[in-house]
């Protein structure tokens, strides 16, 4: 009974020493006005959900605010090339955060693949029964839905995957361009679109009744679905912002995204 007492103490204590690590900084990392530090967050439109749940345990301890801003990861590239404000950028794909490497805007020795993801194919409920991978070329499959592959990651696998699937010409005109994978889950909920091709975590948003996970593609069909994130190499709260990064690989924040569908890197 002692031993098991025991156990149960110090896994209270873990867990409060997981809460607290993300902002465990000294009163001189404060900001020397005395008010909470301002850490300004642009993260690709898929993490919306759990990104917001794992900040609102974030400020439980913390006094520091965490503003996000969510989109498309090319479009949140071309603001922070444009000079928005910025401390830490999570992007769902690499190639994004290549762009911002080779423009010496990120701080590259903290860069690292935080997270994973599945591509899903999604239709809406009344469709569901005759969507399929191979059925995308028939009449059965009117609008298919995907984001708008020059700033939506999601929208460029799914481009590779008809472009690997040979069904590019036979797809094209049925596109529905979206700008980002929340609009897309969004079109096939209200109809607007047959079927539709989000990350796994978007697919598991669908509201019942209103749409359903067709299959997940097969991964040899894209490029891999990685999310690199990185501090900005100016960023104006830096301290900050490394606390709430070192926040993000924490059990507790891992274990959030792992239930949103995410894999933990």
């Amino acid at each position: 009974m002692k031993v098991k007492k025991l156990g149960l103490v110090l896994a209270a204590m873990l867990l409060v020493m997981g809460l607290f690590a993300g902002c465990g900084g000294s009163d001189e990392e404060t900001a020397s006005n005395g008010e909470s530090r301002e850490v300004t967050v642009l993260a690709a439109a898929s993490l919306t959900d759990a990104l917001d749940e794992i900040i609102q345990e974030y400020n439980k301890d913390c006094d520091d605010t965490i503003t996000t801003s969510y989109a498309g990861s090319g479009d949140l590239v071309q603001q922070i090339k444009g000079g928005a404000p910025c401390d830490l950028f999570i992007s769902a794909s690499s190639s994004n955060m290549d762009d911002l490497e080779e423009e010496g805007l990120i701080d590259t020795d903290s860069r690292k693949d935080l997270l994973g993801n599945t591509l899903t194919l999604i239709a809406t409920a009344e469709a569901a029964d005759k969507v399929s991978m191979d059925a995308l070329t028939t009449d059965a499959v009117t609008q298919i839905a995907i984001g708008e592959p020059e700033t939506v990651p999601a929208g460029n696998y799914a481009t590779q995957v008809f472009e690997n699937m040979g069904i590019t010409d036979q797809v094209e005109s049925k596109l529905v361009q979206a700008k980002d994978v929340r609009a897309v889950l969004n079109y096939v909920e209200t109809g607007d679109a047959d079927c539709g091709f989000v990350y796994r975590t978007d697919a598991l948003m669908l509201e019942d009744g209103k749409g359903e996970i067709i299959a997940d593609v097969d991964e040899s069909l894209h490029d891999p679905i990685v999310y690199p994130a990185a501090l900005i190499k100016d960023s104006p709260q830096p301290e900050a912002a490394a606390d709430f990064y070192k926040y993000l690989e924490t059990d507790y924040a891992k274990g959030v995204f792992e239930k949103y569908g995410f894999t933990v890197k």
